[in-house]
C-alpha cells in the first residue's frame, strides 16, 4: 500500500484509526468499477490460461500485477493487501475457500479501498472481511504481542512501515505462512525462513522497518464426527 499523508511517530492505533477513516469516507463517495469488474476477470483468465499452476500459487511479486486495477489504481502499486488476503486465503484449510482474486477486488472497492484504492485498503476491513467468512481473526497494533501471537497461530498478515522514522517512505502487507516452527513472509522480498514475527520485520529494509498491525489466524481444526 503506498500511503502518504500521515506523519510519522505516531502510535500503531492511531495509524490504523486513522486509515480506517479514509475507508470510511471513501465509502460515502458513489464509484463505479464496472469495468475493473471485466477487464479484471479478463486479466485473471489469461494468466490461468499462461500458467496452468497460477490457481494454486501464492503470489510473491505484486510487480506483476500491472494489468489488474484496485480502484482507480492497479495492483502492482497498491493491492499488497489484496495479495495478502488472496495468499491467506489460498492457504488456510488447504485453499477449500476458492476465492478468486478478481472476486477479492471487487469485495474491497466496495468496502475497503482509500482514496479510490490509491492507497490501498484498510486493515480493520481486512479483518472485518474474514471474519464475515468465518475465519477468527487475533488482530493487534501492540508489538510486544507479535511474537506470542506468532508462535500460537498458523496464517497472519502483517502490516508494516518500510522505515520506522519516516510514513512517508510507505507502508506494507503482506502474508506469512508457518512451515513447522518456522514462518515464510510471502510478496515481502524476503527469501529465508524465520523463527518470529520480530525477526521477519527486522530483516526488511536493512532494520529500518516498524510493525503497525498484525493479524493472526489459527488454522481450521478437523471436525470429528
Amino acid at each position: 500500500m503506498i500511503f502518504k499523508t500521515i506523519p510519522g511517530k505516531l502510535k500503531n492505533k492511531t495509524i490504523v484509526g486513522a486509515i480506517d477513516r479514509l475507508r470510511k469516507i471513501e465509502k460515502l463517495i458513489k464509484r463505479n468499477f464496472t469495468q475493473n469488474d471485466i477487464s479484471n476477470v479478463q486479466a485473471y483468465r489469461k494468466r490461468m490460461a499462461e500458467k496452468p499452476g497460477f490457481r494454486t500459487a501464492l503470489i510473491e511479486r505484486q510487480a506483476d500485477f500491472t494489468d489488474m486495477s484496485l480502484g482507480k489504481s492497479t495492483l502492482d502499486y497498491s493491492g499488497c493487501e489484496v495479495i495478502a488476503v488472496y495468499n491467506l486465503l489460498l492457504k488456510y484449510g488447504g485453499g477449500d475457500l476458492k476465492v478468486e482474486l478478481p472476486d477479492l477486488i471487487e469485495i474491497f472497492e466496495k468496502d475497503g479501498i482509500l482514496h479510490a484504492g490509491r492507497f490501498g485498503v484498510s486493515m480493520k476491513s481486512i479483518k472485518k472481511y474474514l471474519g464475515e467468512i468465518g475465519i477468527e481473526v487475533n488482530y493487534t497494533t501492540d508489538e510486544e504481542d507479535f511474537d506470542l501471537l506468532g508462535h500460537f497461530c498458523d496464517h497472519f498478515i502483517l502490516t508494516v512501515m518500510n522505515d520506522r522514522e519516516d510514513i512517508f517512505r510507505q507502508i506494507h502487507t503482506f502474508y506469512i505462512s508457518k512451515d513447522g516452527e518456522r514462518l515464510i513472509a510471502h510478496n515481502a522480498g524476503l527469501r529465508m525462513r524465520y523463527y518470529s514475527i520480530s525477526e521477519i520485520i527486522g530483516a526488511l529494509n536493512g532494520g529500518k522497518a516498524k510493525g503497525i498491525c498484525l493479524m493472526a489466524v489459527k488454522e481450521r481444526s478437523e471436525k470429528t464426527e
